[in-house]
């Protein structure tokens, strides 16, 4: 009777150690998963925050270079336009010195009397 006595005791305090733990882990295991499940959301909300300030930051870098590309797209069509008046000028001038050359050369070379020069030297032959 003393061993079934014992054997009672030992089952019972099996028992209630197996019930006592239980308990203590699933309460430990909701307060950690509770606990872990915060940490990851605010390093989530980190993570997004600082990367809405990054996106942010580029986005604004961004407009920053599209102004600058505009600036320069005018500059550069500025310039194009003042390259084709300077060359429009520059054939002008060419254009009025092959004239010029031409009616020395002719005045030059057309009549003998407009080749004599001042003091009396002739050089026509």
């Amino acid at each position: 009777m003393q061993d079934r006595k014992r054997l009672t005791n030992i089952l019972i305090a099996g028992t209630l150690t197996v019930l006592i733990l239980t308990v203590f882990l699933a309460f430990r295991g909701t307060n950690t998963a509770v606990a872990d499940t915060t940490v990851v959301e605010t390093a989530v909300g980190q993570t997004t925050d600082d990367l809405s300030d990054d996106v942010a930051t580029l986005q604004a870098q961004v407009e920053a270079l599209q102004a600058q590309n505009s600036e320069l797209r005018e500059a550069l069509t500025t310039m194009q336009s003042r390259e084709a008046e300077y060359q429009a000028q520059i054939e002008a001038a060419n254009q009025t010195i092959t004239e010029l050359s031409a009616q020395s050369g002719t005045l030059a070379f057309g009549g003998e009397t407009l080749q004599t020069r001042p003091g009396g030297h002739n050089h026509n032959h």
